[in-house]
């Protein structure tokens, strides 16, 4: 009986980590659509309003979740501060409190961090025309994450289950 339970115990465990790292796809490219979103009203506050950057970052972190929003607010009050620091290292150290422990893989990290070193040297029209260009990386990272999402969705869940499964006959 007790060796039942166990085995119960085991399968029910593996399965589970592989439904975690399948959920951690699923995450992952839902944190990319935020990030989608707020590029893109960051766009809007640059193309319309004509806002300076921390003002733009104020507007915008109060309509996005929490990790999101909570680093463009802390950037935009860094960059208030006007201790000297560029844009880039403010947005670096920012993206490095705040979005580190996201679901997001070191390429979308790097991209997001080329787009703070871009968008204080430059003026209006090229900070646009930055955003553009990491936009379109966005969306073929999107593609590709939905792209995998599916076919190893289930590999992660056919691993873990078949992970337990050969414990089980292990120890049995």
């Amino acid at each position: 009986m007790l060796k039942i339970t166990g085995a119960c115990l085991i399968l029910c465990s593996a399965a589970g980590i592989g439904a975690s790292f399948s959920g951690d796809l699923k995450r992952r490219v839902r944190e990319l659509r935020i990030l989608k979103q707020l590029v893109y009203m960051l766009q809007g506050e640059i193309r319309y309003a004509r806002l300076p950057l921390p003002e733009a970052f104020c507007h915008v972190s109060v309509r996005l979740p929490v990790p999101f929003g909570t680093f463009l607010s802390e950037t935009a009050d860094e960059l208030k501060k006007a201790d000297g620091r560029t844009l880039g290292e403010v947005w670096k150290m920012e993206e490095a409190k705040h979005l580190k422990g996201l679901h997001l893989v070191r390429a979308d990290l790097e991209q997001l961090e080329s787009l703070g070193e871009v968008l204080g040297y430059l003026d209006a029209e090229m900070q646009l025309a930055a955003i553009r260009l990491y936009l379109e990386q966005l969306e073929n990272s999107i593609a590709e994450a939905q792209e995998h999402m599916g076919s190893r969705q289930k590999l992660y869940q056919s691993l873990g289950i078949a992970g337990g499964v050969f414990l089980v006959i292990l120890l049995l």
